[in-house]
């Protein structure tokens, strides 16, 4: 919702940071005259931005009318789209998911699957009481190179899914869709959740690896959107680990989850024999050192933060963050003076979570 009158946004913008906020506190953090406040709060009410959230308390004299975001009048959809289901979250005004759902469908590049996966879009919102005017857009989490317009994917060989285009779901759907690379979504759910803007690498630990770059808090993608794909650097050209990209010995097949199991085991299966059976053990130890030689080269290309997000982290505890910093320590080149390794935060539906936020930034950026 664009509005070119400057102090209209700067007022927004306020109490969007502020939570809650009278017009005298306005005007005297933005060296406003009250008469142009008071304009300003009254058209942000009229387009449905703000509300009057009730009074402040007072000991003496007339209290101030508090002034709030109405964060429900304004959604982002974020739907997580893998090979065997779907999951689909919705954010609010203020990023706080307000409805989540998730179903088992297979992943399919024609009509019928498109058709019948936004009747299930659409059926989310009725069912949680959301209008087509209160939806801003979809961001969809999508396991591919994504274009700069964030309406193709580029590249997309796990879903087999290249030339993919957000048509797909817009000829049915009445709201705006875009794509991201679901590691950038990741990456986009954890900033949100520390509140950090530190330059960060973003390890998505799942069924696949994904990673991504943060810089100045946004994702760092180059010049043909292939920046931050780490999982395809090569770790031994002779290995006979064979990637989903063709080539051999890609970080991929020795950091993703896929790499850690045998076939037909899931990885709640593993966990479960991990105290007993020394077979488990073994692999686990193993993957334990890939992991701690992939996080040490990656630190080596980009000296910053690194976290590792994702599936994995639902079955792990702190423990196993201790020991693979002791495994980076006998390894690495240089001493290392302070802590730059940490678990995320985010254990559920980072994807989708992910997928929604930047929707809701550019809204809010434009207000």
């Amino acid at each position: 919702m664009a509005n070119n009158n400057k102090n209209y946004s700067r007022i927004f913008k306020l109490i969007y940071e502020q939570d809650t906020i009278s017009k005298q506190e306005i005007a005297l953090q933005l060296n406003l005259s009250l008469p142009t406040v008071s304009q300003n709060l009254k058209a942000l009410l009229e387009d449905n931005l703000i509300r009057n959230d009730g009074k402040f308390k007072s000991q003496i004299g007339r209290r101030a009318v508090a002034y709030s975001v109405n964060s429900e009048n304004h959604i982002s959809l974020g739907l997580e789209l893998f090979k065997e289901y779907v999951s689909i979250t919705a954010v609010d005004l203020k990023n706080q998911e307000i409805a989540f759902d998730r179903r088992s469908i297979s992943f399919d590049l024609n009509d019928n699957y498109f058709a019948e996966l936004t009747d299930w879009i659409k059926a989310f919102s009725q069912k949680n009481g959301l209008t087509d005017d209160q939806i801003i857009g979809m961001g969809v989490g999508i396991q591919g190179l994504i274009s700069f317009d964030r309406k193709t994917v580029l590249y997309g060989k796990i879903l087999n899914c290249t030339g993919l285009q957000v048509s797909q779901f817009e000829k049915y759907l009445p709201y705006p869709v875009s794509f991201f690379h679901d590691a950038d979504c990741v990456a986009y759910a954890e900033q949100d959740s520390s509140d950090s803007n530190e330059d960060t690498i973003y390890l998505s630990l799942g069924e696949h690896l994904g990673t991504a770059i943060m810089i100045d808090g946004k994702i760092y993608s180059g010049e043909q959107g292939r920046s931050g794909t780490m999982e395809h650097v090569t770790f031994d050209l002779n290995s006979d680990r064979v990637c989903y990209c063709g080539r051999k010995g890609c970080v991929e097949t020795y950091v993703s989850i896929s790499s850690l199991l045998n076939d037909g085991e899931s990885i709640t299966d593993f966990m479960d024999q991990l105290k007993t059976d020394k077979d488990v053990q073994k692999r686990w130890n193993e993957y334990l050192d890939y992991l701690a030689e992939a996080v040490n080269n990656f630190h080596m290309f980009l000296d910053n933060r690194i976290v590792l997000a994702g599936e994995l982290l639902q079955f792990v505890d702190d423990s196993v963050l201790f020991d693979v910093k002791d495994r980076i320590h006998q390894i690495t080149a240089f001493p290392e003076d302070d802590p730059y390794l940490s678990f995320g935060s985010v254990l559920s539906h980072p994807v989708a979570s992910g997928a929604a936020l930047p929707l809701m930034e550019s809204f809010v950026d434009c207000i």
